[in-house]
C-alpha cells in the first residue's frame, strides 16, 4: 500500500507539474482566480484518468470518467486550500522566469508563494489526488474480499430464524422423490 502510495505521489506530481510548467509557459506564471480554478480542474482530469486505475487498463472506462470529473471538482477545492494556506509561505529558491510574486494574492515576495504559483500549486494538488485515487486502487491480485464472496455464494444458504423441526421436515420432502410427493 505504501508503494502505490508513492507511486501515486510521483504520478500526480508529473501531471500537476507538466500542467503548471506549461501554464508559466504560456504566461500564467502567477495565475488570476479563474485560470487558475481552471487549471486545477484540468489537472484533476488529467490525474483522475491516469492514477488509479487508468483509463486505457481494460474494463476503466468508466470508473477513469467518474474519477476524472470528480477530480475537476475536487482539484478547484484543493487549490483553495492551497492558495488559502500556502499562499503565505514563500518559495525559498528562485525557479527565474518561473517565478514571480502573485499580484492577485497580495503577494510581497520576490519569488512568489508556493500557493501563488502555477509550477508549484499545481503539483501540489495533482500529488493529493494521484496519492488518493492510487491508494484507492486495488491491483487484481489483492481481490481477496472478491474470493470470498464467490466461495460464500456456492455455499447452501442457511435459513435464519427459522424453527430447527421445521427446517427438517422441509428438508425430508425435499429429498423425497416427485412420485411420493403425488401420493400426499
Amino acid at each position: 500500500m505504501f508503494g502505490r502510495l508513492l507511486f501515486g505521489l510521483v504520478k500526480g506530481l508529473v501531471v500537476g507539474g507538466l500542467v503548471g510548467f506549461a501554464l508559466a509557459k504560456a504566461g500564467f506564471v502567477a495565475p488570476a482566480a479563474f485560470i487558475a480554478f481552471l487549471s486545477a480542474a484540468v489537472t484533476g482530469v488529467l490525474v483522475g484518468l491516469v492514477a488509479g486505475k487508468p483509463i486505457w487498463a481494460k474494463d476503466a472506462k468508466i470508473e477513469a470518467g467518474m474519477k476524472a470529473v470528480v477530480g475537476a471538482l475536487v482539484g478547484a477545492g484543493l487549490l483553495w486550500a492551497v492558495r488559502r494556506w500556502l499562499g503565505g509561505v514563500p518559495l525559498p529558491f528562485s525557479l527565474g522566469t518561473l517565478s514571480a510574486a502573485n499580484p492577485s494574492l497580495h503577494e510581497t515576495f520576490t519569488n512568489g508563494s508556493v500557493g501563488g504559483l502555477s509550477i508549484t500549486s499545481l503539483p501540489v494538488v495533482g500529488a493529493v489526488l494521484g496519492a488518493f485515487y492510487d491508494v484507492d486502487n486495488t491491483p487484481d491480485g489483492d481481490k481477496q474480499s472478491d474470493d470470498k464472496s464467490v466461495a460464500s455464494a456456492d455455499a447452501p444458504k442457511a435459513r435464519i430464524g427459522a424453527n430447527p423441526k421445521v427446517l427438517d421436515e422441509l428438508d425430508e420432502e425435499e429429498e423425497q422423490p416427485a412420485e411420493k410427493r403425488q401420493k400426499r
